[in-house]
C-alpha cells in the first residue's frame, strides 16, 4: 500500500472523527443554553457534599459531552476561587461517570437500525425550529442537527474502518494484539493514552475502539485496556489547563489523573474476571438481541466503561479528603504562592462552556464590589487620621486599591468580549449585558472614592477644618452609604437572592439626608458657621456619597432584573 494510500486512508478516519466530535460540540452548546443558567444558579449548593458534586459533574459532563471540557472547567472554578479543591473531588469522580453517556447513546442509538433512515428527516424538523425567533426552539433545533451529525459521523467511521482494515497495515498493531502478560497489557493502555492525548476527546477515541471491536477488528481484551488508556490520556487536558493556574488548580488537575490511575491499578489484577462479569451482564441485558453483535458489543463496551468508572467512583467518594491531602503533598504550598491574575484563565473559560463560564465573571465582580467598599470603608479613617505616616499610608493603600480595581475592571470587560464571541442563551446574553452594566458602576464607585480622598487631601493641605456638627453628619452620611455598599456586596456574591426593597429603602434614606444636609449646609454658611472653603469641601464629599449611593442601586437593580 503507498503512502498516498495511508494518507487518504488516515484522513479519512479523522474526518469521520471530526464529524462526529463537531456533531457533539453543537448539541454540547444546544444543551447549555437550554440548561447551562440553571446549572450556574445552583452549583453552590450541588456540591455541598461529595455526593451532590458527584451527581453535579455527571450532569455537567453529560450536558458538554466532553470530560476534557467539564475537568478543564473545574480547573478554572478552582483557581478563580468558585470552587474549593475538596468540593472539586465529587465533580471530578461525576465528571468521569458523564463521560460514558455518549456511549450509551451510540448503543442504543447508533446500530440498533439504519442510522440514515431518522437523522435526515430528524434535521428536515428541526430546520423550521433553527429560524425560530425564540432562543429556545433554535437551541433545540441545534440539538437535534447536532445529534443527527454525531450518528453520521459514527456512521461514515464504521464505513470507513472495514474498508481500511481489509486493505492495509495501520491496525494490524491492535489487531493482533493479545494478552500476554503485563508487558502487553501496559502497551496497549499507553496506546491509548498517546492516541486520547493527540486527538484531546476520550469521547472520541472510545468511540473509535467501539466502532473497532464492534467491526472485529480487535478483541473485547484490547478495547478494555484501550479504554483504560483512554481514561487516562483524557486527564492531559486538564493538567495543561492547570499549568497556568495557581496550585489549588494543579491539585485539582492531579486529583482527576489519580482517579483514573487508580482505577487502573485496581482492574488489572482483575480485568479477566471483570470482562466474564460484563459478558454475562451484558447478555442478560441484552436478552433476545444477544446473538446480535450490532448491539450486544457496544453494550459490552458502555456496561464496561460505566462499571469502571462508576467502581473507582464509590470506592473513593469515601476518601475524598485522603485524596486532597495526597494532592496536597505532591503539590504543597508554597509561601510566595499568590492568586494568578485573571487573564491567565481568559482563553479556557471563554470556550464551549461559555454558559458556566459566566460564573467566573459574576466572581470577579462580586471581588470588585469588595474591593470598592473596602475603599469607601478607607474614607472615614482617611478623614480622621492626623499622624503623618499613617494618613500618608492609608491615602497610598486608598489610591492602590483604585488601581487594582481599573485593572480588574479592563480585565472583566475583556473577558465578557471574550464570552460573546461564543453564542449564548437569552439568559446568558441577558446576563452578560447586566454584567457591562454593573463593572462599569463599580469602576464608577472606586473613581469616586478616589476623589473624595483627593477633596480630604486638598482640605487639610488648605487647613480647612471641619467642625463637629460637619463631622457628625458625614459620618451619619457615611454610614447609609457604607449600608448601602453592603447590601451591593450581598447582591454581588448571591444575585438571585438580590432584595431590592431594602436597597430602595436605603438609597431613599441617603437621598432624604443628602437633601436636609445641604440645605442645613446652607443655612450654616448664610450664618458663617465656619469657612467657606471647608464648607465647599463639605459640601463635595455630601455629593459624592449621594452619588455612591446612586451605583449602588444601579447595581442592584440590574441584578434584580436578571434574578
Amino acid at each position: 500500500m503507498n503512502s498516498l494510500e495511508i494518507t487518504y486512508d488516515l484522513l479519512s478516519i479523522f474526518g469521520a472523527l471530526a464529524f462526529f466530535l463537531f456533531g457533539m460540540k453543537l448539541m454540547s452548546e444546544a444543551l447549555q443554553n437550554i440548561a447551562g443558567h440553571r446549572m450556574r444558579h445552583h452549583l453552590s449548593t450541588m456540591t455541598a457534599n461529595p455526593w451532590r458534586g458527584l451527581f453535579t459533574g455527571f450532569l455537567i459532563t453529560g450536558t458538554l459531552q466532553s470530560s476534557s471540557a467539564s475537568t478543564a472547567m473545574l480547573v478554572g472554578f478552582v483557581s478563580a476561587g468558585l470552587l474549593t479543591v475538596l468540593e472539586s473531588v465529587g465533580l471530578v469522580f461525576g465528571a468521569n461517570i458523564g463521560t460514558t453517556v455518549t456511549s450509551w447513546l451510540i448503543t442504543f442509538f447508533g446500530y440498533s437500525f439504519n442510522v440514515r433512515l431518522i437523522l435526515l428527516p430528524l434535521i428536515a424538523f428541526s430546520i423550521p425550529l433553527y429560524f425560530s425567533s425564540r432562543s429556545g426552539r433554535k437551541s433545540l433545533a441545534e440539538f437535534i442537527m447536532g445529534f443527527a451529525i454525531l450518528f453520521f459521523g459514527l456512521q461514515f467511521l464504521r464505513d470507513t474502518l472495514p474498508e481500511i482494515n481489509q486493505h492495509s497495515g495501520i491496525l494490524e498493531f491492535l489487531q493482533h494484539q493479545q494478552f500476554e502478560g503485563i508487558g502487553s497489557l501496559l502497551l496497549i493502555v499507553l496506546t491509548g493514552i498517546v492516541i486520547t492525548v493527540i486527538i484531546q476527546s476520550s469521547t472520541a477515541t472510545i468511540t473509535l475502539t467501539m466502532v473497532m471491536f464492534t467491526d472485529g477488528i480487535i478483541s473485547f481484551e484490547v478495547a478494555a485496556a484501550l479504554i483504560i488508556g483512554e481514561n487516562i490520556g483524557t486527564t492531559a487536558t486538564a493538567n495543561i489547563a492547570a499549568i497556568i493556574g495557581n496550585r489549588n488548580a494543579k491539585r485539582t488537575a492531579f486529583i482527576h489523573f489519580l482517579f483514573n490511575l487508580f482505577g487502573a491499578i485496581l482492574f488489572f489484577p482483575i480485568l479477566s474476571f471483570y470482562l466474564q462479569l460484563v459478558v454475562y451482564l451484558s447478555d442478560l441485558i441484552a436478552g433476545s438481541d444477544s446473538a446480535n453483535p450490532l448491539f450486544l458489543k457496544p453494550l459490552q463496551i458502555s456496561i464496561f466503561h460505566t462499571g469502571f468508572n462508576l467502581i473507582v467512583s464509590l470506592i473513593l467518594i469515601s476518601f475524598t479528603k485522603k485524596l486532597v491531602a495526597v494532592a496536597t503533598w505532591f503539590i504543597p504550598v508554597k509561601e510566595y504562592e499568590q492568586q494568578q491574575v485573571m487573564h491567565s484563565y481568559r482563553e479556557n473559560f471563554a470556550t464551549a462552556t461559555s454558559e458556566l463560564s459566566l460564573l467566573f465573571g459574576e466572581k470577579k465582580l462580586h471581588e470588585m464590589g469588595l474591593y470598592a467598599q473596602q475603599m469607601f470603608g478607607m474614607i472615614p479613617d482617611l478623614l480622621l487620621e492626623k499622624e503623618p505616616e499613617r494618613y500618608a499610608r492609608l491615602l497610598q493603600q486608598l489610591r492602590s486599591k483604585e488601581q487594582e480595581t481599573d485593572t480588574l475592571e479592563r480585565e472583566v470587560m475583556d473577558y465578557l468580549s471574550k464570552l460573546t464571541e461564543h453564542r449564548l442563551s437569552a439568559d446568558g446574553s441577558r446576563t452578560v449585558s447586566g454584567m457591562l452594566i454593573v463593572a462599569n458602576n463599580l469602576e464608577s464607585i472606586a473613581d469616586i472614592c478616589y476623589k473624595m480622598s483627593k477633596i480630604i487631601d486638598n482640605k487639610n493641605t488648605q487647613k480647612a477644618w471641619f467642625n463637629q456638627d460637619q463631622r457628625n453628619r458625614l459620618f451619619a452620611m457615611f454610614n447609609l452609604v457604607d449600608n448601602a455598599l453592603s447590601l451591593m456586596v450581598e447582591h454581588l456574591h448571591q444575585p438571585e437572592k438580590t432584595d431590592i426593597e431594602a436597597s430602595e429603602r436605603v438609597e431613599e434614606q441617603i437621598n432624604q439626608t443628602r437633601q436636609d444636609m445641604i440645605a442645613q449646609h446652607l443655612a450654616d454658611m448664610q450664618a458663617s458657621a465656619y469657612y467657606f472653603a471647608a464648607g465647599n469641601f463639605y459640601q463635595q464629599l455630601l455629593v459624592y456619597c449621594e452619588k455612591i449611593g446612586d451605583h449602588a442601586i444601579n447595581i442592584s437593580e440590574t441584578l434584580d432584573r436578571q434574578s
